[in-house]
């Protein structure tokens, strides 16, 4: 009874924020990060195992769908501003329903790059509608402190939704189809919920001498390009990781998915936590700041397990996770407070797709250079992992304060 007191005071207090409007996203963001758990959890083996495919053409087509994902994600954020966050997401939430019952028919090189850069497309630019969308229905003070418990809910439903991809991957045959159908359902079920989401006012359209206007905003640019870089982090902890883990002499690999289940609670007990004071723009640039540091020091610490090749590594790899872990949760509230407050309100979906590029350059181009650092200059290379962070952290203040100076002078 007292462990159901517990956790029934933990629900009540991480989640508070998400009451009113904020409460249907909820169960909108879970329904999607159980279908997204499901599938991407077990995408690869899906593609080689039952689609038949060359390991090297998934990689190519992964890569494509962070390509079709990065001219996506301003022309939905534009879209956004013209027709409606609300309106935009049912239509992407619909037609990705109906993308992921093609994916039984891939068979080939052809339809694989098709299927898979149309998801690409939709998914990614899905991310700045729903961002545009909290903007809309969650007041401004509770904005940040909402959107950090969203991503504590995602972490739940994509744990979920990844131990039953594990079922159904044991199970093989035909149970392995259900895997792209259950996230199709989801996304499906997603869209009721959308439905039922409050209609948002909008206000006029864009206009014409505006269009790309976040493309061309230099200042705005030169904050996403540092924020890509803070972003690394997740890279760092998804990728790099794990191989310098497999890298390391006496380190067993049974702590690899101890890595991600220790990463996953972590983000669901304290990412509201560490949002705390992000609703303004000082806030938001200090956890950005943090983040680069703590994720920098992870990446030194790895420097000096890659040293040691002994017993030793365990209790260096479990200091790093908690770092880059520490680091993530930072650079997701900063990220949340920075994009919420240099968006204006005339085309807050645009600005916010343009933000929403530096997860997509991440995404794409990330795994690569992280594993190439972290094998082929290894353990070195992990310096230079700490050295770009760190650049992150020095410079993401003076490119916010210079982007809030541009744009209360274009006021």
């Amino acid at each position: 009874m007292g462990a159901d007191r517990v956790i029934a005071s933990f629900v009540r207090r991480n989640y508070s924020s998400l009451r009113g409007p904020a409460a249907p996203l909820a169960v909108l963001h879970l329904l999607d990060s159980v279908g997204n758990g499901l599938f991407l959890a077990s995408a690869t083996v899906y593609f080689i195992v039952v689609a038949g495919l060359p390991a090297a053409l998934v990689g190519i087509g992964l890569s494509l769908a962070g390509f079709t994902g990065f001219i996506s994600s301003v022309l939905m954020g534009r879209a956004a501003d013209r027709f409606g966050a609300r309106q935009m997401l049912l239509i992407s939430m619909l037609a990705l329903a109906g993308v992921y019952c093609l994916y039984p028919m891939v068979d080939s090189p052809p339809t694989f790059f098709v299927v898979v850069a149309l998801v690409g497309a939709l998914e990614w630019g899905s991310g700045p509608l729903f961002h545009t969308l909290v903007m809309d229905l969650v007041p401004e003070t509770d904005r940040v402190t909402g959107r950090a418990a969203l991503r504590s809910v995602f972490n739940v439903g994509f744990s979920a939704g990844a131990l039953l991809a594990a079922v159904l991957i044991g199970i093989g045959g035909a149970a392995m189809q259900a895997l792209p159908l259950g996230n199709a359902l989801s996304f499906l079920l997603a869209a009721l919920v959308v439905l039922r989401l409050p209609v948002t006012l909008l206000g006029p359209p864009p206009e014409r001498a505006s269009r790309f206007r976040a493309l061309r905003d230099k200042p705005f640019l030169a904050v996403i390009g540092v924020s890509t870089l803070l972003a690394l982090n997740g890279t760092v902890l998804v990728v790099g990781v794990p191989l310098w883990i497999l890298s390391v002499d006496g380190v067993p690999r049974s702590v690899i998915p101890l890595v991600f289940i220790l990463n996953t609670v972590l983000v669901v007990l304290l990412q509201v936590r560490a949002a705390r004071g992000s609703d303004v723009l000082d806030g938001a640039v200090g956890a950005a700041r943090r983040s680069g540091l703590v994720s920098a020091a992870a990446c030194l610490v790895m420097v000096l397990g890659g040293l040691t090749g002994s017993w030793p590594a365990i209790g260096i790899a479990v200091l790093a996770i908690l770092l880059i872990t520490a680091g993530e949760l930072w650079q997701s509230a900063g990220a949340f407070g920075i994009g919420y407050a240099l968006a204006p309100e005339t085309a807050r979906g645009e600005y916010l797709g343009a933000f929403h590029l530096r997860m997509v350059v991440q995404a794409t181009l990330g795994p690569a250079v992280v594993a190439w650092i972290a094998t082929d200059l290894a353990p070195y290379g992990w310096a230079i992992l700490a050295a770009a962070l760190l650049a992150g952290a020095l410079l993401i203040g003076p490119a916010v304060r210079r982007a809030e100076r541009d744009r209360a002078a274009a006021v």
